[in-house]
């Protein structure tokens, strides 16, 4: 395979705007043909010196003669000049030239219709050719991209990342990898496949960047359901076994702090410590039976009873219920509803556990003096988005990917159990709904839970309406 002529070298020369030539423009009208008009047999002579040409269409016969007599004697006889008579079709070679046009065309829109970018690029990893799903993801026309190095287009990889691009020239062997660049969004998956000549000898490359940011996303929320349901049912069974003795431990903690209050047994210099330490039995081993209980609930894998719910309803009892603690610190809780909300198939309790969750931790998040606020929209017509936000601390970017697995918390130690986003994050799928986050460090988190709008439920049972 040769390497491409550079732009514009490869011309149609057309004379005047009689039918015959208009035909062909027709004919030959495809990217990276340049069609030139020209009103004066003379010019003809003069443009055909300059070389470049594939056709020269609507002569007379003398004005043939005279145009070959000029190309076989000042142009470069390497180069294919078509030759016309008034009839186009009438030229010996003619259909040939029909036929690879159309062809070319053909080879053109089946690349254009390719979703993903594609690029082929030269041995100095230059543009040759690129699809219009290229241009499309960078917003440039074909003229901004041919001929230019891929990596003044695509940008740099992002830091720390290899570019596989570079890689795969150096190579010159078949590659696949992941990489991130500047100038395009998401985590792009790089196919570089090498091009080489009859000689075998390598050309450049044919590279194919596909978007995989969803499927990454998706493949992570399924792997982590896999450790959520594995840690679930290891859970379950630690909390069983952990539950009695822990109760027996309380039982005694408590007993014994009642009989603290003898007045004999405090004058005891050695006994004057046992009431505080006591307390602090009792209250530590009642916050192991809390998070127990977290974990059992964590576990629990009870499909969701569901009825037609009012999440307006729902939203609103679930502020009532946390407003003491908020008063506490003097965070502002506002709630905008939805006027008609369509009513959805939820449990009502499920959804009132994971609301009260949210809430508790945006008020956790949040300064002395801060806001939560709670928002509840129809979202293209067929699902309904409740999202809470606070102007608390936020959450690092580091930390976004773990905020849902079990027992991870940005809390101080000792305030939380790292539960409580894993079972909102249970409940929401097993409502067929999913939940979004985001955050910025110093400037607040949103937690957005999106429920389905729709009367077919495929898990839980169903009952009555709450409102």
């Amino acid at each position: 395979m040769s390497e491409p002529d550079p732009p514009g070298e490869r011309r149609i020369v057309l004379l005047g705007g009689n039918p015959e030539a208009t035909n062909w423009a027709s004919v030959v009208a495809t990217r990276a043909v340049e069609l030139t008009t020209v009103e004066e047999r003379d010019e003809i002579a003069a443009l055909i010196q300059d070389g470049g040409f594939i056709a020269v269409s609507s002569l007379g016969a003398e004005d043939v003669a005279r145009v070959a007599g000029a190309r076989s004697t000042e142009t470069d006889d390497s180069r294919l000049v078509l030759l016309t008579g008034r009839r186009a079709e009438s030229h010996p070679i003619a259909w040939w030239i029909k036929a690879l046009i159309r062809a070319k065309r053909e080879w053109e829109q089946a690349f254009d219709a390719i979703v993903d970018p594609i690029l082929i690029l030269d041995s100095e990893g230059c543009i040759r050719r690129a699809n219009l799903a290229f241009c499309r993801a960078l917003d440039r026309g074909f003229d901004d991209v041919i001929a230019s190095h891929y990596s003044t287009l695509l940008g740099r990889p992002n830091s720390g990342l290899d570019d596989p691009i570079a890689k795969a020239l150096v190579s010159r062997l078949p590659l696949v990898q992941e990489t991130e660049f500047e100038n395009l969004p998401g985590v792009q998956q790089v196919t570089a496949s090498p091009l080489s000549d009859e000689e075998a000898a390598s050309i450049g490359l044919v590279v194919i960047l596909k978007n995989v940011t969803k499927h990454k996303e998706q493949q992570a929320r399924q792997e982590l359901a896999h450790r959520l349901a594995d840690v679930g049912r290891l859970a379950g069974g630690v909390a069983h076994e952990i539950s009695t003795p822990l109760a027996s431990i309380a039982l005694r903690a408590e007993s014994l702090l009642k009989k603290t209050a003898n007045s004999e047994l405090l004058g005891v210099e050695g006994f004057r410590d046992f009431p505080r330490f006591l307390k602090t039995i009792e209250e530590e081993t009642f916050r192991c039976k809390r998070i127990i209980g977290a974990l059992l609930e964590f576990a629990r894998t009870r499909p969701p009873e569901t009825m037609l719910c009012d999440l307006n309803a729902l939203a609103e009892k679930a502020v009532a219920l946390v407003s003491d603690q908020m008063r506490a610190k003097q965070v502002a809780v506002s709630l905008r509803k939805t006027p008609s909300l369509p009513l959805i198939y939820v449990d009502a309790a499920q959804i009132l556990e994971a609301l009260i969750a949210l809430l508790l931790n945006a008020n956790d998040a949040t300064q002395h003096g801060g806001s939560v606020a709670i928002e509840i929209r129809l979202e293209k017509t067929d699902r309904v988005r409740l999202t809470v936000g606070d102007d608390g601390v936020g959450i690092p970017p580091g930390d976004l990917d773990k905020i849902f697995t079990p027992f991870f918390t940005t809390k101080p130690m000792g305030h939380g159990t790292g539960l409580g986003l894993s079972i909102c994050d249970g409940i929401v799928r097993a409502h067929e709904g999913e939940i979004q986050v985001e955050s910025r460090p110093g400037q607040g988190t949103r937690v957005s839970l999106l429920f389905p709008i729709s009367r077919t439920r495929t898990n839980g049972t169903i009952r009555g309406s709450v409102s």
